[in-house]
């Protein structure tokens, strides 16, 4: 089974959306671990739904990656697979695909997506693995998966790094030799707004758990980047096999 871990926050219709997502996956062996951060409006959309395959609790904590560790405290399957309340699986196939790899190899699967900005996307294809981790972190959170064993065996999630636990745990499984398999096409939509980019309101905070980050790991100085910006960054220099612009549908 895979356990798709959500966090959420004060998004009801973000999450309910992500939710059904989930539920158009060709591959049914899976549960959602969904740890509401918020008043318990997360709760009541998995209530909601009255699938047995989706389970919502609090968070004892607080914050995003604490909500992180309690979903993944409570996960009961092999694999385990981040996935944002604002973000969705545009692959029906995608969790297939995902379990098609893990069972045999204890991998990092990463895969590529668009960054949904509302009326225009933007596809975002990370590349195949690379010394690049070391600098910018391109893998996107929504999608990646791991085995449970593994991320236990690395440490779980450091929430001593704030926003960077994702680029904290796939770097420590990289030095670790943990091979990354990439998944092509339009896996997953990234939404794009002013809570998760780096130019936000946020932004001292960010700035201080990237240098953290950075210390933990005995990184060089490092840019405090979001992933429009390196998409941009890309489209502008050609240096990676990212971006082409495009329109989306309403709705």
């Amino acid at each position: 089974m895979i356990s798709v871990l959500i966090p959420t926050r004060s998004r009801p219709d973000a999450l309910r959306q992500a939710l059904a997502s989930l539920l158009r996956q060709t591959f049914t062996r899976f549960e959602a671990v969904v740890v509401d951060d918020g008043e318990g409006e997360g709760m009541e959309v998995v209530a909601g739904l009255a699938d047995p395959r989706l389970r919502a609790l609090p968070n004892p904590g607080r914050g995003q990656v604490e909500a992180r560790m309690q979903a993944l405290a409570q996960a009961r399957g092999e694999v385990v697979l981040f996935l944002d309340d604002d973000d969705l699986l545009l692959d029906p196939a995608y969790l297939y695909r995902v379990w098609r790899i893990l069972p045999r190899e204890e991998a990092l699967v990463y895969g590529e997506g668009v960054l949904n900005l509302g009326s225009w996307e933007i596809p975002f294809r990370p590349g195949e693995p690379g010394d690049w981790i070391l600098v910018d972190n391109r893998i996107l959170a929504s999608g990646t998966a791991l085995p449970l064993r593994l991320v236990r065996e690395l440490g779980g999630l450091d929430p001593e790094v704030g926003d960077y636990w994702d680029w904290d745990l796939w770097l420590r499984a990289y030095r670790k030799g943990v091979p990354f398999r990439y998944l092509k096409g339009r896996g997953v939509s990234i939404g794009v707004h002013g809570a998760n980019q780096s130019h936000g309101n946020r932004r001292d905070e960010r700035r201080f758990f990237l240098e953290r980050f950075r210390q933990k790991h005995g990184l060089p100085p490092l840019r405090l980047k979001d992933h429009l910006m390196l998409a941009l960054e890309g489209a502008e220099d050609g240096s990676v096999p990212m971006f082409t612009f495009g329109h989306t549908s309403p709705g």
